[in-house]
């Protein structure tokens, strides 16, 4: 029987940790020194994109995507075991998994993947991303998060496990409990940031281990290696072309495959038809010459086919999230050093 004087000296310690997983929980300001959030910062001929990392919990790191690019190569060259929870707000993001496919995610979707590597390439076929994502080196994350709460039972490394047993890949198709978890995170005060996204990840991932992934996993929309390429090499040639009408019955002749298998692999990487992804890569061309040059607006528009600068407004705010003038003002080079 132990005697009373260890007795005492457990519950001293009990008291220690609970007072340390208060102040874990319920942390200070959100703008204190050791909580600013590292910024990450991209750009190539294509756009630029921006990610605010911050640290969680030990090992686990959530990341603002901000993006307005095809893609960015980004994380520590560390070899491990990572496992990756993203979500979309808004545009479409490429997902490699093992087989040598790809699978994309949309506004809502989640996705859970594991990798043996922290760095990696991140692609977005509609140079245009918003989203967060969730990122644990499995070996130096805590084993189990249940001592921050006791109710729950929180294993990163277990979650990794039984989400992607047989495959590289979980995605979850937008469903409401998995945007009312996120919905929150992209407008926290900057003054309870820190505590409040201890509290998110806890629940995201809580939520996550009380899920079947057999009965969660969204369907296979997922593209053989091929089917990528003849997507993206079909707008590399849309992309040179801008000047032109071009018809799908055209395009499908120069890559020597039928309308249906253009289509069908174009949908399945842009997530828009031909016809829509010409507009986009208009106002994308747009947006360089906006962020590139001091042309005025109406200008711009007139190179793109709008005589109308109204029209060409609604529409580039429509595709790029932001009006001509936004755009060139957040964008421009002069807030890049």
């Amino acid at each position: 029987m132990a005697a009373p004087v260890k007795r005492g000296v457990m519950m001293d310690y009990r008291e220690k940790d609970e007072r340390n997983i208060c102040c874990a929980l319920c942390s200070e300001s959100g703008k204190s020194p050791e909580y600013e959030p590292e910024i990450h910062r991209f750009r190539n001929g294509r756009g630029d994109a921006e990610v605010e990392s911050y640290k969680v919990f030990p090992g686990i790191e959530l990341n603002i995507y901000s993006v307005h690019m095809d893609s960015f190569f980004f994380g520590a060259e560390e070899e491990g075991n990572f496992m990756e929870i993203h979500h979309c707000r808004e545009g479409r993001m490429e997902q490699g998994l093992e087989d040598d496919r790809s699978a994309y995610i949309m506004p809502g979707d989640l996705s859970v993947t594991v990798k043996k590597q922290s760095s990696g390439e991140y692609s977005f076929p509609l140079c245009h991303y918003h989203g967060i994502s969730i990122c644990i080196d499995t070996n130096a994350a805590p084993e189990c998060l249940s001592c921050f709460l006791e109710d729950v039972n929180v294993r990163p490394r277990e979650l990794a496990g039984r989400l992607c047993a047989d495959k590289n890949c979980f995605i979850i198709r937008s469903q409401a409990y998995i945007e009312h978890i996120f919905s929150e995170l992209y407008s926290v005060p900057e003054e309870c940031k820190k505590g409040y996204f201890k509290i998110k990840v806890l629940e995201l991932l809580f939520v996550l281990g009380s899920i079947s992934p057999e009965k969660n996993s969204a369907p296979a929309l997922s593209l053989s290696k091929l089917q990528a390429e003849l997507a993206k090499e079909a707008a590399g040639w849309l992309a040179e072309n801008l000047d032109r009408q071009v018809f799908v019955s055209e395009l499908s002749g120069r890559f020597h495959v039928s309308q249906t298998h253009l289509q069908n692999a174009f949908k399945g990487v842009y997530g828009v038809p031909v016809s829509s992804y010409i507009r986009i890569l208009k106002m994308q061309s747009a947006a360089l010459r906006l962020i590139h040059t001091d042309a005025a607006i109406l200008e711009i528009a007139s190179e793109f086919g709008y005589s109308n600068a109204g029209k060409f407004a609604a529409t580039f705010q429509k595709i790029m999230g932001e009006t001509p003038g936004e755009y060139r003002k957040m964008h421009g080079i002069t807030g890049w050093q």
